[in-house]
């Protein structure tokens, strides 16, 4: 059941915490790791039910548990989620077992005879070659059959196998069943020569960014330390496996650290809920967050991995970690009010609106744009529409959500995003949906209920009612329009929540929700208002065509938009090339209720710092306390919760020092 953040529920919530967390506490500090076989052994249908646990066993299924698979051999080969799923000539055979040359795919055609070579044998398995450094791959990462798989290798060197893994240049995408480099410039060098050989020093591992131990380990391993070895490299260590018998044959656990254990080589029961061992069976001796955490605490708790950046202090992983203590997070620490910023340094890839994600694995940074944390009827957290032991639906969207109807009645909503049942599951009754009661989406298929919810849903949007046809109206289309990257443009949705407008295309060279949803694909089901959109047109928003179809969408979505109406962006393309000096603009607009846009540039990777402060020189925010690379920036400052007055903003990077003066009027 989901917990409905408001009224009794959300009282409730509270309540419970405040009761219960010092006994969390208290267990948490003497609770070690039991592993989630463990968990799983009362948490399935055979032997839950019979003691009030609930059936979690769809977790083994999900991404979160097979990120990484193990692949010492190919008993999984071909297989989704568990083994090597590289296919380019889609024969049914892993390229490794062709023995593909990647000489002859396009993006590695360059490296001529030092292209990655693929190969398997039963005696060195799978194997990739660059040069003369033959590397073992141990792991893989993906293999869902929707986004792309990576391989993690030990470098050869003059000490043999390396210490640490080191995910290899090579990237399947698996949409395309092409090959794409994987930031090649770790494994050659300037003239595309190899840089490892097996006559490689070990001290040369250390220097390679494609470290296991310094970039993926902080979210794909439970009950992680770290230790840096003599040499420099990192090695991990997590959780163990303790249910042996039902981790031993299946690919999402692996000795990790070489120590002859079995290792939660991904994101287990305990990374969420703590370490399980003085729970057995007492709800006090073990965290839920559902019962334990705030919508807040929630967010945090999944923005630690589902967010992009380094650690901090120091900034030496590329993940949420104190690596001045060597210590990562735990869900305790969150209930006890830490945040990922104590261990977490922003370092989102945005567009040039300074806004929206073109990098993938940014949901938190997207959230905290949004009014979703502080919606008025309903603190939203990430799991009001994910569940984290869901595999059925992409994405791991929940199946099901309640509600409180009329008289306060919970009412059960089967949920889905192509049918809009899900968004709306939260957004009847208020607002813009006043006229969509509960029962209604409850009741979606049937022909009053779907009517009626169409007549709302097109007042809202002006377009027809199609969400499972050709999604037109379909909320997620407008409201989370896939403008990110994760293997191929563009497969991540934002989750800003806030629809792009076609003026920021104008204004940026980027995809807006019109075109990137609907209108600028190369697709006669929808209208093109005589353009001749084309395939090739799809990620050049630059292009004369996506510029002049912005054009006429502005006419309907736009600072005169007849439709909806927006927020002029007041800086132009023209206005971002690479700076030759420090700047901090005026925010724009100006006033301005409740958000603004402030612009900055650095012409060197700097420290830069902006804080905002109030008319009597009191800090109320900090925007920006971070390394910037040399270019443009755009951040936005979101006064919701400020009130009317003259606040003030002060940049610094180096010896650059600057204050500007805004007025918030509400």
């Amino acid at each position: 059941m989901k917990i409905k953040y408001n009224g009794f529920h959300f009282f409730f919530l509270f309540f419970f915490t405040f009761v219960f967390s010092g006994l969390v506490n208290v267990n948490a500090q003497t609770a070690t790791y039991v592993g989630s076989e463990t968990c799983l052994s009362c948490h399935n249908t055979t032997v839950g039910p019979s003691i009030g646990a609930s059936d979690k066993t769809s977790w083994r299924t999900t991404l979160h548990a097979n990120g990484y698979s193990e692949v010492l051999d190919d008993r999984n080969s071909m297989v989704l989620e568990k083994g090597i799923v590289n296919d380019a000539d889609q024969n049914g055979i892993d390229d490794f077992h062709d023995g593909l040359d990647l000489a002859t795919t396009p993006n590695f055609a360059k490296f001529g005879a030092n292209a990655p070579k693929l190969a398997y044998s039963d005696s060195t398995g799978y194997t990739i070659t660059i040069g003369n450094e033959v590397m073992r791959v141990y792991m893989t990462y993906g293999g869902s059959g929707m986004w792309k798989q990576r391989y993690a290798v030990k470098i050869v060197t003059t000490s043999g196998e390396s210490a640490d893994y080191y995910i290899s240049p090579v990237q399947y995408n698996e949409k395309t069943h092409e090959y794409v480099q994987y930031d090649p410039d770790y494994w050659y060098d300037s003239n595309d020569q190899p840089i490892y050989d097996p006559a490689t020093s070990t001290l040369a591992d250390a220097a390679n960014g494609k470290s296991f131990g310094k970039g993926c380990v902080g979210c794909h391993v439970t009950g992680l330390s770290v230790e840096q070895t003599a040499d420099g490299e990192w090695v991990s260590h997590s959780a163990i496996a303790v249910d042996t018998a039902k981790a031993g044959n299946n690919p999402s656990y692996f000795d990790l650290d070489g120590d002859g254990d079995l290792d939660e080589i991904n994101t287990g029961c305990e990374t969420c809920h703590g370490p399980g061992s003085n729970h057995n069976g007492n709800p006090a001796g073990i965290i839920n967050p559902e019962r334990d955490m705030t919508p807040d605490q929630i967010n945090n708790l999944c923005g630690m991995c589902h967010s992009r950046g380094h650690s901090q202090p120091n900034g030496t992983f590329g993940y949420s970690f104190d690596d001045q203590n060597l210590m990562r997070w735990t869900p305790q620490d969150i209930i006890d009010g830490k945040k990922v910023a104590d261990y977490h340094t922003e370092g989102a890839g945005l567009w040039g609106d300074g806004v929206n994600s073109v990098k993938h694995h940014q949901q938190f940074e997207d959230l905290y744009k949004s009014s979703k944390p502080t919606f008025q009827f309903h603190q939203i957290s990430c799991i009001d529409c994910h569940d984290a032991h869901g595999s059925a639906r992409e994405h791991q969207i929940v199946e099901e959500r309640e509600e409180e109807g009329v008289d306060s009645t919970l009412v059960t909503i089967t949920t889905d995003v192509d049918d809009n049942s899900l968004c709306l599951s939260c957004h009847a009754t208020h607002g813009d949906f006043a006229d969509i009661s509960v029962e209604m989406v409850a009741n979606i298929t049937n022909a009053d209920s779907l009517a009626a919810i169409e007549a709302v849903v097109t007042q809202h949007t002006h377009h027809p009612y199609d969400p499972e046809g050709n999604g037109a109206s379909r909320c997620t289309n407008c409201h989370m329009p896939k403008v990110a990257k994760s293997a191929i443009k563009y497969d991540i949705h934002s989750h800003t929540f806030d629809p792009i407008a076609p003026e920021k295309t104008k204004n940026f060279n980027m995809p807006n929700s019109c075109a990137v949803s609907c209108h600028g694909k190369d697709d006669p089901t929808y209208p093109k208002f005589g353009i001749p959109i084309t395939a090739a047109d799809f990620t050049d928003w630059a292009g004369a065509n996506q510029q002049a179809l912005a054009d006429t969408l502005m006419h309907y979505y736009g600072p005169d938009g007849i439709w909806w109406k927006t927020t002029p962006v007041s800086v132009r393309l023209t206005d971002l090339e690479t700076p030759t000096s420090y700047k901090l603009t005026q925010n724009y607009p100006n006033p301005f209720n409740p958000t603004t846009l402030i612009g900055f540039s650095v012409p060197q990777a700097s420290d830069v710092s902006i804080v905002i402060y109030n008319s009597i020189g009191e800090k109320v925010e900090e925007l920006v306390n971070t390394r910037k690379e040399a270019g443009n920036y755009f951040v936005n400052w979101d006064a919701s919760q400020f009130a009317s007055g003259i606040y003030f903003y002060r940049m610094q990077a180096g010896n650059f020092v600057q204050v500007k003066k805004m007025m918030l009027m509400k």
